[in-house]
């Protein structure tokens, strides 16, 4: 994570956690409405062996960095990497699944599919070397971890001026990354700004305190 982003530490924000989520009403527009992608639930395993994670996200379709939100639907999308060479794939859950893609550059398994209902853990069952193995994933969720929508509104507290660059009147010229990452027994956010020509502003947010730990730019060009 720390090689994604360049650190910059900025003043606490709780307060503006615990405040009432502006980003999501009054008199400005709506900026939960422009939210093309929510990550909200991370399933994770680990071993020696291997390493599996699951995440569950409303995304729009098609899948466009454009600044225009599309029609959403949900998404469940399986990851899994092994410590040894395997050949051939397939991933469930539940009634859903099937062969997972291997992805050569992070060395590991994908596979994605229409997300169903689940709860505190999800039981992912894989299939490889002529075996099926269940494993249950526990959420990466703990008590203390702030909403995504209280994550978008530190953001906007934050960098106001990014946000009223775009907003005309009650509407917003853009569209919105919401992203719920884990690392180290730790919850983020990546909140993910990107205008109507591509450019894209991106912050790292501390899972609990709501504080910006990081930005960065990216221009379309």
């Amino acid at each position: 994570m720390k090689k994604i982003f360049k650190y910059m530490m900025t003043a606490a924000l709780a307060a503006a956690a615990a405040a009432p989520l502006s980003a999501c009403g009054g008199n400005e527009p709506d900026y939960c409405d422009y939210i093309s992608e929510l990550r909200h639930e991370i399933y994770l395993y680990e071993d020696d062996d291997i390493g599996i994670q699951v995440h569950l996200s409303s995304r729009e379709t098609p899948y466009l960095t454009d600044g225009y939100k599309g029609e959403m639907g949900e998404i469940c999308e399986i990851f899994v990497k092994f410590s040894q060479n395997i050949d051939g794939v397939t991933a469930k859950i539940g009634q859903s699944g099937g062969e997972m893609n291997y992805m050569s550059v992070t060395d590991s398994y994908y596979l994605s599919f229409t997300a169903g209902e689940t709860g505190d853990s999800v039981q992912v069952t894989l299939t490889y070397g002529g075996a099926d193995r269940n494993f249950d994933l526990p959420s990466a969720l703990y008590e203390g971890v702030i909403a995504p929508e209280t994550a978008l509104e530190c953001v906007r507290q934050y960098d106001a001026d990014t946000f009223a660059a775009l907003t005309e009147g009650k509407n917003f010229k853009g569209e919105i990354y919401v992203r719920l990452l884990a690392d180290g027994g730790k919850c983020y956010y990546y909140v993910g700004v990107t205008d109507r020509d591509g450019n894209t502003r991106a912050y790292l947010v501390d899972g609990e305190s709501g504080n910006i730990i990081a930005e960065r730019e990216h221009d379309a060009r």
